[in-house]
Formats: C-alpha cells, structure tokens, sequence
C-alpha cells in the first residue's frame, strides 16, 4: 500500500498495532499537489504541551473521513514534543524546527507544509468539537462549491480553566467576503483564527502568512483569499472552542502594533476588492474603517483587563488615538459587550488570586 505522506519523511513507531507518529524534518519539501478533498489541520506550537495535546486529539477525533494534523513545534522548552510524540497515529505529523521562527513563520511552515486541499489553522489552545470538519468541508464539497472562497462558524470563547465566557455570533448562510469582513469589524460576525476553512491553494496564492501583517496576518491571509471569491458561508452551529487568557501572544502585544497592522491588512483588503472589478466591496471596506481600529483597540484593551497597568493603558490609547475611542461604534460595543469586559475581568482576577 502507498504510504499517505510524502516521500524522505522520517518516521516513529508508536505504542501499538502498527500506528506510528510522522515525525518530519523541517526541510522536507511540500508535495506538488495536494490531495483531493483532505483538510489538513495545522497546529503551531511553543510550551504548551498540555493544551497542545488537548488540541491535536480534539482534530484527531473529527468524523471528517480525510484529515492530516500537521504541528509545527517552534522550539518548546517544556515536554511538548515528548507528548505529542506519545500520540501514535499514521494522520499526525510532527515538525521540530531546528531554529525559532517566531509566530507569523511558524503559521506560514504549517500551510506551506500542508498536503491538504483545505487548510485550518488551530491555535494550540483551542479545540474542535468532533463534527466541526466535517461541517465546515460541506459547503465546498456542495454543487456551487467553486464560488466559495472561505467557510467559518462561531465559536465558544472559554478561559484557561475551560469555563465558558459567551458564544461569538453567527451570520447568514451566505454573504459576500466584503460583507463578512465589515460586519465582523463592526462586532456582528464571530470568526476567529480555528473557526476558518479555507483552500490550501487559495491561501498561499494570497501570500500565505505576512510578517508586515504581525498578529492580524491570519485575517489578512483568509480576508484576501475569500476577497477572490463571491460567496463566504456561515455555519451557525458553534464547532470551535477558543480560549482567552492573558498568558496568550494576543494579549501581551501592543496596542500600537496591532493598529498598525490593521492599516497594512486594510489597505491591501480594499486593493483586492479593487483589483478583482468589485467596486462596491472595495467601498464597504473603506466605509469601514474606523470600525476596524475602534474594534481592534477595544479587544486588545479587553484583553489586557487584570493585568497590570491595564486602566492607565486605556487611558493612555484613549488619548493617543481619539478616532478610535470616542466614537458611536465604540459606544455600542461597549453596551454590548460590557457584560463580556466584566466577565474577563473577574476571570482575570481570579487567575490572579
């Protein structure tokens, strides 16, 4: 029988009938095409042994037929490659990256290594409910699959502890990737970085991962490719868990970054609409603007709740950056999502304590 990996792996054998753990090298080459109709899952990880195993057999465990769980070790100090490599299945491979590359590069190894038609991203601390794939594949495998650049579904925000925070919100079936991008800018779409489905092809052919986009380049990635499209689908149903907690990258990054990649990942969103004819999704998209920077500096503020300095922080944004705080879409976010801002707070605290 033909082995489902591509040629030079390494392998090691596992604890059991014949299972055994891919474990590759960091130079083995991605293969020329990928394999119809598999979803690979790519998990970049760094000390997180415990969580990252949570997640790896959370995408081990989908009743989607084809899956490859792909995990891209960036140097753990800790024993996260010790336990992942307990795990003995033929689906997981396993890269150790003989230097650090950092977030964003670690992303982009895990797509351009992915040997599956259709790629997600999983952050090591979050999980799939078992018929998440399985769902999210359904709207391209569909009869008007081909005018389908990106499927999402909402997702389950829990902390550290794995108690749950709230549900982020759904969308209609189908909508234009423009509107998709402004309604979720304005607070009224949940996507997040595990909830998104895209094509292996149409991810890389959108650049892959950009540094020049930092912490945004996930949605600077999957925004460009669905932008290509005419339709994003929505699945309602919640099919992801996605943890907030203040031991993550996203809420020790500054405030002024992000912003600032929020311009890169905006400007080159609006020239893909412009490029490909669709004037009016160009226009939503500038339209939309402030709601992108008042909502990027309102989550990365939410972030940060209990940690020290937090309030003088705020304070200190509110007069850096006027256009994004005193505004009616941040006043509306805040009586909507007040009830979100205590809730982490509490969380927060009682990490602390």
């Amino acid at each position: 029988m033909k082995s489902r990996f591509p040629a030079g792996m390494t392998t090691k054998k596992g604890q059991g009938k014949g299972r055994f753990l891919c474990v590759m090298m960091a130079t083995d080459p991605r293969p020329a095409m990928p394999v119809a109709g598999r979803v690979t899952l790519g998990i970049p990880t760094l000390n997180r042994a415990a969580l990252a195993v949570r997640a790896i057999r959370s995408a081990l465990a989908q009743t989607y037929a084809d899956v490859e769980v792909l995990v891209s070790d960036d140097g753990s100090t800790d024993d996260t490659v010790e336990q992942v490599r307990a795990i003995a299945d033929p689906r997981l491979r396993l890269y150790e990256q003989p230097q650090r590359l950092g977030l964003v590069a670690n992303f982009d190894f895990c797509l351009r290594h992915a040997t599956g038609e259709y790629f997600l991203l999983l952050g090591d601390d979050d999980l799939l409910l078992p018929q998440a794939i399985e769902q999210l594949c359904a709207p391209f495998l569909a009869r008007e699959g081909n005018s389908v650049g990106v499927v999402w579904c909402p997702c389950r925000i829990v902390a550290a502890g794995g108690e749950q925070f709230w549900t982020t919100e759904a969308g209609p079936a189908s909508e234009s990737p423009a509107q998709l991008l402004t309604q979720l800018w304005a607070g009224n779409r949940g996507p997040r970085l595990s909830s998104i489905l895209l094509r292996t092809e149409d991810a890389i052919r959108a650049g892959g991962y950009l540094q020049k986009y930092g912490d945004l380049c996930d949605i600077g990635n999957w925004g460009l490719a669905a932008l290509a499209y005419d339709r994003a689908v929505c699945v309602p149903q919640p099919l992801v868990q996605y943890t907030n907690h203040p031991g993550s990258t996203t809420s020790q990054s500054a405030i002024e970054r992000w912003q600032e990649s929020a311009r890169l990942v905006h400007h080159d969103l609006v020239g893909a609409a412009e490029a490909r004819g669709d004037r009016a999704g160009a226009r939503q998209l500038r339209g939309a603007w402030s709601n992108f920077l008042s909502g990027i500096t309102l989550t990365i503020l939410i972030q940060t709740i209990g940690q020290p300095g937090w309030v003088r922080n705020a304070l200190r944004q509110a007069v850096r950056t006027p256009q994004a705080f005193f505004t009616p879409y941040m006043l509306r976010r805040l009586l909507k999502d007040g009830r979100k801002v205590l809730t982490v707070r509490r969380a927060a605290g009682a990490q602390r304590g």
